[in-house]
């Protein structure tokens, strides 16, 4: 298994979180003060890769290497929470290729 880390609202780090505990973080995104949290974002970061999904409350996803700076984001809209817990656990498990193929869009630079 490769090694993983999310980082919750309050910037809290973890290694390797299950899929119970992803998708428990992931349910702090509906929390009512959330918009108000130190980190008012979501995110997994496959450690190995560089690759990161980043997680917001009005349904955006980001997918960007932070080690690739050539390297665009792409984002979806209208993410729906199990969804992006789909895609927390594809990213755990390293399928980059995987997650490479889904419809992401581009801002174009």
């Amino acid at each position: 298994m490769d090694l993983y880390h999310t980082t919750d609202m309050d910037g809290i780090s973890e290694l390797n979180p299950d899929d119970e505990r992803m998708e428990e973080l992931i349910q702090q995104l509906d929390m009512p003060d959330f918009d108000e949290a130190d980190h008012p974002d979501l995110a997994l970061v496959h450690d190995v890769s560089g690759w990161s999904l980043t997680l917001y409350p009005n349904g955006v996803v980001t997918y960007e290497n932070f080690d690739d700076d050539d390297d665009q984001p792409r984002y979806m809209t209208g993410i729906k929470r199990d969804k992006a817990l789909h895609l927390w656990k594809a990213l755990a498990r390293g399928d980059i290729e995987g997650l490479k193929q889904l419809p992401w869009l581009r801002d174009e630079v």
